[in-house]
């Protein structure tokens, strides 16, 4: 891949940190070459003039210079929409901040996203909208599990195929087990079977789709806890905004926090 002037894009901003005196360095997830970092120049300028294109959680068609190695160069911006609601609560900062950087993880730098970038900004969307961020990420984690080599069985039981069962997660067979086979695997995840057809419902859907679900707090707990071990243990991806994230769904009423000001930086450190 050579150098390409005046290339068209579409972007989510991921986060961005100062470069120089007047300068910014902008990491942005676009749905062409997947995570690329582009420096802005006199982007700290007074009245800069794309200044809302380059804050965090926002989403934009943008012109620019990629450059396959090294940085690239952004030079203007056609559209742009600022996920207000995102950007101005920490919690949902967390979420959307950690749903960038694992997809971001799953394509090589250069890369075309194609429909998985569609997926993502659609997801960003309806959480800014107020659909539930942890059922939205969980659908996407389901989404992307194919994308890193693991594409578990979720529609029926991997050995006999029955679904009229109860159905716990198994590591070891990749994919689901009824109650018959649950002797073949004694480090089965014991999933609460709420949880586990909660798992299938939002592996069949896409995030248009989702509405209010009125659930269990437990039944979320577990079909989470599900998750965590499938990308912990057959993925083997550990995000440092995924533990931010945790740290931050287990303080108490954040979700009835103050608003504040868009952050400069939706993760500091790249994972």
């Amino acid at each position: 891949m050579s150098l390409i002037r005046d290339a068209e894009f579409r972007g989510l901003v991921m986060y961005r940190r100062d470069y120089r005196e007047r300068d910014l360095l902008v990491q942005v997830l676009t749905d062409k070459y997947a995570a690329k970092m582009f420096m802005v120049r006199g982007a700290k300028k007074p009245r800069f003039k794309m200044q809302t294109a380059i804050l965090p959680f926002t989403a934009a068609s943008y012109v620019g210079q990629i450059n396959p190695n090294g940085l690239s160069y952004l030079t203007t911006t056609k559209r742009t929409t600022l996920l207000q609601q995102i950007s101005s609560d920490l919690v949902l900062q967390a979420y959307a901040s950690y749903l960038l950087t694992l997809t971001a993880a799953a394509f090589d730098e250069n890369t075309a996203m194609g429909r998985y970038f569609d997926l993502l900004e659609t997801t960003l969307t309806k959480m800014n909208e107020g659909t539930d961020p942890q059922l939205l990420t969980n659908l996407v984690e389901i989404k992307l599990l194919g994308l890193f080599g693991v594409a578990p069985h979720l529609q029926d039981c991997v050995i006999c195929h029955r679904r009229d069962l109860p159905l716990d997660y198994s590591e070891t067979y990749g994919g689901l087990l009824c109650q018959n086979h649950w002797p073949l695997d004694s480090h089965r995840l014991h999933a609460q079977p709420k949880s586990v057809a909660l798992m299938q419902g939002l592996a069949r859907i896409m995030p248009e789709q989702l509405g209010k679900i009125d659930l269990q707090p437990r039944t979320k707990r577990e079909l989470q806890r599900i998750l965590d071990n499938i990308y912990q243990d057959q993925v083997g991806l550990q995000l440092k905004s995924k533990k931010y994230l945790d740290e931050m769904t287990r303080l108490p009423d954040w979700s009835q926090s103050n608003s504040n000001k868009p952050s400069e930086s939706a993760s500091t450190e790249n994972d």
